[in-house]
């Protein structure tokens, strides 16, 4: 049995970690600065309402624990561009505080929820071992975040694995899926962003997986034995956005047709992954294809 600490466990995909954590037999714990909804999941693992902000909530949660899973973050790369101050402090430094707590207690292992935001607009497929150029402060903050994880490995010996998730979709996410949706919903067209070439319109491309498959391959990377090792979390295909607002309203049985606009100047046109890294190290199969992943968001929409 594991002692793991989720970090953000309230969250979007927190929870779901937490769930099959806790089904999997570990002793978990949570700590988050959100109060848990009544769950099964909230009610099975020892949760802590705190800031992890704050060094000593921090240190005093990870006494005692094998493995931590960094999942606290802010997360929006348009929101990042309006408040890139309180981006770069809030994700830096909690991560920091992990990573000092890890070095003075002796944890085992620090898992890093990173982004494809740190690949910013350059040519895909994205590798590991490849260039970085984020296009905004959320994807700085998460490289930076990266790159102190490797200076206490190099220096203090604090095992670490970084996932860098693709663009991750499903219940509950507030992401371009909930965009299309309740738009879709209230008659009003989705918006989809890309470029005109040549009087032709290009519209963004995304890789995206399903939330219950990204808390999969996370509990399967607490179980490798790395120095330190960034693994790419995506699907390994690029879907056009406009192809996703298209499912999106054929699911919700509409007409409406989506509205082109220009891309926006943080956000690259297409992006995905390479994932031979994840499928040789953690054995990760993208499960869920994207037209299943809509009609599940959608039903989860029309109870709520």
């Amino acid at each position: 049995m594991l002692t793991v600490l989720v970090v953000g466990g309230a969250g979007f995909l927190g929870r779901r970690v937490v769930r099959r954590l806790l089904d999997a037999g570990e002793d978990v714990r949570v700590l988050d600065r959100v109060r848990p909804s009544v769950s099964e999941g909230a009610r099975r693992a020892g949760y802590v309402v705190a800031d992890a902000r704050a060094f000593d909530a921090v240190y005093s949660c990870m006494q005692g624990v094998e493995v931590v899973v960094n999942l606290a973050a802010l997360t929006s790369a348009p929101e990042s561009v309006e408040q890139p101050r309180t981006y770069l402090d809030d994700n830096v430094r909690i991560h920091m505080n992990v990573l000092e707590a890890a070095r003075r207690l002796g944890t085992g292992l620090v898992v890093l929820a990173s982004s494809a935001a740190v690949y910013g607009d350059l040519k895909p497929p994205h590798r590991e071992d490849g260039a970085v150029r984020p296009l905004n402060p959320y994807g700085v903050s998460k490289l930076a975040c990266e790159i102190l994880g490797d200076a206490y490995y190099r220096i203090y010996g604090v095992r670490g694995v970084v996932l860098r998730y693709f663009n991750i979709l499903g219940e509950g996410g507030r992401n371009v899926l909930r965009e299309f949706v309740s738009r879709v919903a209230s008659g009003r067209p989705p918006i989809v962003r890309g470029v005109w070439r040549g009087g032709e319109f290009v519209p963004a491309s995304r890789d995206f997986i399903y939330v219950e498959d990204a808390a999969k391959v996370t509990i399967a990377s607490l179980k490798i034995s790395p120095g330190y090792e960034i693994i790419n979390i995506g699907s390994g295909e690029p879907r056009s956005v406009e192809e996703l607002a298209r499912i999106v309203a054929e699911e919700m049985g509409s007409d409406v047709q989506p509205e082109r606009r220009a891309l926006l100047p943080q956000e690259p046109l297409t992006s995905f992954a390479d994932i031979t890294k994840a499928k040789s190290l953690l054995g990760w199969r993208p499960e869920t294809p994207l037209r299943e992943i809509v009609k599940k968001y959608v039903v989860w929409f029309r109870r709520e």
